[in-house]
């Protein structure tokens, strides 16, 4: 299997499927708020930032991108990071996917 084909594998994983019309569909998912904390690390952004870089970095795990747009109110179409901006990473993952778990299971 090809290194892309791997991660969009393991990218839809986690999410629920429903039938709409009779054809399997991914359930939307709800991306929570990520909370500041005295240990978040910052970074000052580049010219070629991109998220899910910066969170294979920190997480070892690209697909985590997510986080970090939620942590800096980012929108979530584009996975490059403003230039000159200061970027939270919240160094405690744990909270964010615990989370992010919450409120998908609660629907």
């Amino acid at each position: 299997m090809k290194q892309e084909e791997l991660e969009m594998a393991t990218r839809y994983q986690y999410i629920q499927t429903t039938r709409y019309e009779g054809i399997p569909a991914y359930v939307q998912q709800l991306y929570p708020s990520v909370v500041l904390a005295s240990n978040d690390y910052y970074i000052e952004t580049g010219y070629n930032d991109r998220l899910d870089l910066i969170a294979n970095d920190f997480y070892g795990d690209s697909t985590l991108w997510w986080v970090i747009a939620m942590a800096n109110d980012l929108p979530g179409d584009s996975l490059f990071a403003p230039v000159g901006f200061q970027l939270r990473v919240p160094a405690d993952l744990s909270v964010a996917l615990g989370e992010y778990q919450d409120v998908n299971n609660e629907r």
